[in-house]
């Protein structure tokens, strides 16, 4: 199975290579889509029973078109204890590992002890790590309150991450304190940095890796602390019904969505300058976190507009920061997770969601409830879409990693 896995890779970059060195003789009549990798968590087994439903896997996928591998498998490592709640894989900025939460297979008998409502989502979930040409599968964390993943540092050595520090439930009426940790995937240790009483409700690394940046409080205020450990200083005061907090690549500028527009600042938050005004009624149309293209050129912002009867629509805004210049490129009849830009900046990856309940059991689940995911890339220049990978499975995440020319 490490060859086909090695044999995938490879494919993918033979034909990004091959695409690359054909589209010039064609005049470039039509921009190729990036050529990658999708992780998904997928569903192997609907009747047993998880946090998720059902039994979950990791399955590897070369796209547009490649082969699919499995990269987990509960019964090839039994000794892991590694249970079926499979979620949110995120791969390392070197696409050679994913990062994703797991429970541990004695979790579920424990589940039914919780008092009280619900647990929170993330409840006996912990941070797993897989490596993708070995397929080696280590924990990484222990705990039953719940970790959340903030990603991985920007040379791939670190990952930050948030633990509950008591058990939850969904009708909470206050606050739980969570600590801030950063784990060595090298020594396998992870280190507390900082306890943030009102919460993270966003966190992210640094653009040199130096430290952790996170949203707290009923202010929206961001923070930063020291990856090496110390003292959190506030870095800018924000206001209530601010989020999506965004740095551009050189650390000088700084996005974020305010209720309904979206602005540009100064990093300190100084002279904020509106982008973009959202549709503002009683249906209140809301965007995903801002994303800066690579060169820090261009900000993408995905706006969805609820409508009356209907699905809604996904419109999807390039802003121009030299011209000034706002432009829709594409009207999408779906939901949008997350953005992605390709390396080029001539695409947006975009992660689509369908989700809802039926009248009737799913034939294939069982279920009345969906939840399928895919991937759309989007032309820049003319808005034309391509699907990567098609929302026909029920997943529970996915991520991207595109395979460039250079990287073969």
């Amino acid at each position: 199975m490490q060859k086909h896995i090695k044999s995938s890779l490879f494919a993918v970059r033979l034909c990004a290579f091959l695409l690359f060195a054909i589209a010039p003789c064609f005049g470039g009549a039509e921009q190729v889509p990036p050529q990658g990798l999708v992780v998904s968590s997928v569903l192997v087994n609907p009747k047993e029973y998880t946090a998720n439903g059902g039994r979950y896997d990791l399955f590897l996928q070369a796209v547009p078109g490649g082969k699919v591998t499995r990269l987990t498998n509960h019964e090839s490592t039994p000794k892991l204890r590694l249970g079926g709640a499979i979620r949110e894989p995120l791969f390392s900025h070197s696409g050679k590992r994913v990062l994703f939460l797991a429970d541990y297979s004695y979790s579920d008998g424990r589940r039914t002890t919780m008092t009280g409502a619900a647990p929170y989502p993330n409840t006996f979930l912990n941070l797993w790590e897989v490596q993708v040409v070995t397929k080696k599968v280590s924990p990484l964390t222990k705990g039953d309150f719940g970790w959340y993943v903030h990603g991985w540092s920007p040379d791939d050595r670190y990952v930050c991450a948030t633990y509950q520090t008591e058990a939850g439930s969904l009708d909470q009426d206050k606050p739980i304190p969570e600590d801030i940790y950063v784990w060595d995937t090298l020594t396998r240790r992870g280190r507390k940095l900082a306890r943030v009483p009102l919460g993270v409700d966003d966190a992210f690394w640094s653009q040199d890796g130096s430290s952790i940046i996170y949203q707290s409080g009923p202010d929206s205020n961001l923070y930063s602390v020291p990856r090496q450990g110390g003292k959190s200083r506030l870095l800018l005061r924000g206001k209530a019904g601010r989020y999506g907090y965004a740095f551009s690549p050189d650390g000088r500028k700084v996005a974020y969505v305010d209720t309904d527009t979206v602005y540009i600042a100064d990093a300190d938050g100084g002279k904020p300058k509106a982008i973009l005004k959202m549709v503002r009624d009683q249906r209140s149309a809301y965007s995903p976190k801002p994303r800066w293209s690579r060169d820090g050129k261009k900000v993408a912002v995905a706006v969805f507009e609820p409508t009356v009867n209907t699905q809604g629509v996904t419109k999807l805004h390039v802003y121009d920061k030299a011209s000034g210049e706002d432009r829709v490129v594409t009207t999408l009849r779906q939901g949008v997770s997350d953005l992605i830009w390709s390396r080029d900046g001539q695409w947006l990856l975009l992660k689509t969601a369908q989700e809802g309940d039926t009248e009737k059991p799913d034939p294939k689940t069982g279920w009345h409830t969906f939840r399928r995911e895919g991937l759309l890339a989007v032309a820049t220049s003319d808005g034309h879409a391509v699907t990567l990978k098609e929302p026909n499975e029920e997943t529970r995440g996915l991520d991207w990693f595109e395979v460039t020319k250079q990287d073969g």
